[in-house]
């Protein structure tokens, strides 16, 4: 049943260890709840990224909303262990599966963030049941992401061409800067 679930999940780094449905009277509607850990070799620290030995187990359960699975609410349970990292101290090791400081997985920002594209955020907070200002501080941090990987189409420039034309009758400007060496408009 747990490789079915971890198939399913589609989680990186993660070993599904067990899932059940939950629910208490603070929580009317039933979720649910998968632990998990993360693979051996996975401890990472999550300030500089790099891999590091376990410390000890941690201080306890952390909670991270996940895609819904069905008609039912998931969160991964799991145990994060720490770290001790010689440049940023003893921290809590990284969850492959999400952003260091997120309560979300890195699949459920990317589902808030691409509903933020065809339609409003008070829309978007809606269907995944987020408040509204976190919906907005997925999107952000998901278009953050993104641009640091997107390398600047400005990097390694050397041989570049400049041309102001204009476009419509009276003054009204257009300026084109082309990088020579790749071809291609800047």
């Amino acid at each position: 049943m747990n490789s079915i679930f971890n198939q399913l999940l589609n989680v990186k780094g993660a070993v599904v260890e067990d899932a059940r449905i939950v629910g208490s009277p603070l929580r009317p509607v039933p979720a649910l709840e998968i632990r998990a850990r993360p693979r051996k070799g996975m401890l990472r620290c999550p300030r500089c990224g790099r891999r590091r030995h376990g410390y000890d187990r941690g201080g306890g359960r952390r909670r991270w909303r996940h895609q819904d699975f069905g008609c039912f609410r998931a969160e991964l349970v799991a145990d994060m262990p720490r770290v001790d990292c010689p440049g940023c101290s003893v921290v809590v090791a990284m969850a492959p599966w999400t952003e260091p400081g997120s309560r979300f997985t890195r699949d459920f920002e990317r589902e808030c963030a691409w509903l933020m594209t065809v339609a409003s955020q008070k829309t978007v907070s809606g269907f995944p049941h987020v408040a509204w200002r976190t919906a907005g501080d997925i999107a952000h941090r998901v278009a953050e992401r993104l641009k640091a990987a997107i390398p600047s189409p400005f990097d390694h420039l050397t041989l570049i061409g400049v041309d102001e034309t204009s476009y419509r009758k009276g003054h009204t400007y257009i300026t084109v800067v082309v990088d020579h060496e790749r071809h291609r408009v800047i």
